[in-house]
């Protein structure tokens, strides 16, 4: 364990948002207590933005498009950021803050860092050509060390994978004992088979001394053994059992009678 508890602050400012979302109204704190942490809650019930907050206090690097820091979008997760008061039994600066939505850009980016190695390698073996081999090694070994360490941590790239198997890849890759990550929804590319696989990967992880504060809209992932579930759809936020969560309720129902429910829609 590592984060122990996220307070606010301050509650002036409360007339615009994030501050105006109703999950603040009252609201004093939600702790940790099991190394992982579930946010569930409806759509707009402001559980990603609580998430992003945190992401933005805890400082960690995103593993997906632009830092939490730099990212126009994440302005609000900035001011809210200023309002927490994070405590920490340990700090660290191991982890990630992920959003499902921002993992093709990253591995956009991860196809062209390899595409501009390889390239940059080309033009080296054209520019050296007359000049010595230590000093051609000494112009690649940048590039080789890039394309070593990609293939390292992702075999021949992420984009020759499904989207779902190369999101597996990437947790497998990136993920390292004693860190902190932050995950917003991280089921949106994961077949209910690999979600399960998933959970392996962080069960394992959580051996390892490794806490997890997730957002998802997934039954599965929600049923992951000795997790917290709070609730964005009560105000302020409160702890949940399994089988009383919407979403596992509805998803019993439906699948237990799949035509009602298309013949009441």
């Amino acid at each position: 364990m590592f984060l122990e508890s996220v307070q606010l602050k301050s509650k002036a400012f409360r007339h615009y948002y994030p501050f105006s979302l109703p999950i603040f109204d009252q609201f004093q704190s939600i702790n940790f207590q099991n190394p992982v942490t579930i946010f569930i809650g409806e759509n707009g019930s402001g559980k990603s933005t609580f998430l992003q907050g945190i992401a933005a206090s805890c400082n960690l690097p995103a593993a997906g498009g632009a830092e939490v820091s730099d990212d126009p979008d994440f302005l609000h997760a900035k001011e809210l950021a200023d309002s927490f008061l994070l405590k920490w039994k340990v700090q660290t600066k191991t982890g990630f803050f992920l959003r499902a939505e921002d993992f093709l850009s990253f591995t956009n980016r991860i196809k062209q860092m390899r595409v501009e190695a390889e390239n940059e390698l080309k033009s080296i073996e054209e520019e050296y050509k007359h000049k010595s081999a230590h000093a051609k090694s000494l112009a690649s070994m940048p590039h080789k060390r890039t394309l070593h360490e990609l293939q390292h941590l992702y075999q021949n790239g992420l984009d020759t994978r499904s989207h779902g198997e190369s999101f597996l890849d990437f947790f497998q890759a990136r993920i390292r004992p004693n860190g902190l990550y932050l995950l917003d929804e991280p089921e949106v590319p994961l077949s209910p088979m690999r979600q399960l696989t998933f959970i392996s990967i962080l069960l394992e992880a959580i051996q390892n001394g490794s806490q997890f504060i997730i957002v998802t809209h997934s039954p599965i992932l929600m049923g992951i053994p000795n997790s917290d579930l709070f609730t964005f759809d009560s105000h302020p936020p409160v702890k949940i059992n399994y089988e009383e969560t919407e979403h596992v309720q509805i998803t019993k129902q439906f699948l237990e009678f799949p035509q009602r429910f298309i013949k009441y829609l």
